[in-house]
């Protein structure tokens, strides 16, 4: 009976992640359309703006224990604990320097520019079909799947990296407001919940892809995403970026991968 229900949930997570449901895509883009941020990292439902009043009435108000949700979203997440594994492409974008900027800011001019960054980031990642994961320390994560993000998950990973470079002040000649590096890597994950208590639950992915990604991130350099070859390809984009290999921590084999900048 347990084996049973684990396989139905799998089955429920798999269906939502691959997209083969339409309705679920189609609500997504629907509630992401109308105004504003701040908005539920699960269907884009936003928490503000003139449509709130009747979206609260249907459940779509924020989760008092965990305000990144909807309460009708958690729900669900509450009774599908589990997850399933996909393709899908991750996204990492870190501050560089943020010891240094502490320094020359101080603590409250970098609360307000690491404020800013977390709001620009989920801004610009639900514009693009990601699911959210938990900010960890001074980044902000992004996983893009089929059933969100569409079939060119890899390509939309890729030019929503870009657009959060730019959206950071990352272009031709000007100084970015916070500098920021950015990794792209497109394979497979578990994608679902973790965490023990309702308050503390979360969606996050997990898997040797998503490290790689990781590792891609922390090596780019301010204004640089760094994407590897096998994200590159699968996007089908032809944008100038130099090729080179990288030894990343944790990772046995060089990965191949390619440099590109906004600020051209």
């Amino acid at each position: 009976m347990v084996q049973k229900q684990d396989e139905r949930v799998e089955k429920l997570w798999r269906n939502t992640l691959l997209g083969t449901n339409p309705v679920d895509r189609a609500g997504r883009s629907f509630f992401a359309a109308l105004p504003s941020p701040p908005r539920c990292e699960l269907c884009a439902a936003p928490f503000k703006g003139p449509f709130t009043p009747l979206l609260r009435l249907v459940g779509k108000r924020p989760l008092a224990r965990n305000p990144r949700y909807c309460e009708f979203c958690f729900r669900f997440v509450l009774n599908k604990k589990g997850g399933a594994e996909v393709g899908m492409s991750a996204l990492f974008a870190d501050v560089r320097g943020s010891t240094p900027m502490a320094e020359r800011l101080g603590a409250t001019g970098t609360h307000a520019v690491m404020d800013r960054f977390y709001r620009t980031g989920i801004e610009v990642l639900i514009r693009g079909g990601a699911l959210i994961d938990r900010f960890m320390g001074d980044q902000v994560v992004g996983y893009f799947v089929p059933g969100f993000a569409g079939r060119d998950h890899a390509r939309t990973a890729i030019e929503t990296g870009l657009q959060l470079l730019r959206a950071t002040g990352h272009v031709a000649g000007a100084e970015p407001w916070v500098p920021v590096g950015a990794g792209v890597h497109t394979g497979t994950a578990f994608i679902g919940t973790v965490g023990p208590a309702e308050g503390q639950l979360e969606i996050t992915a997990l898997g040797q892809d998503v490290n790689i990604a990781a590792r891609l991130a922390a090596v780019a350099g301010r204004g640089e995403l760094v994407c590897s070859e096998a994200a590159y390809q699968a996007a089908g984009l032809d944008l100038p970026g130099e090729r080179s290999e990288l030894t990343l921590k944790g990772v046995s084999k060089p990965v191949p991968v390619r440099a590109l900048h906004t600020a051209l």
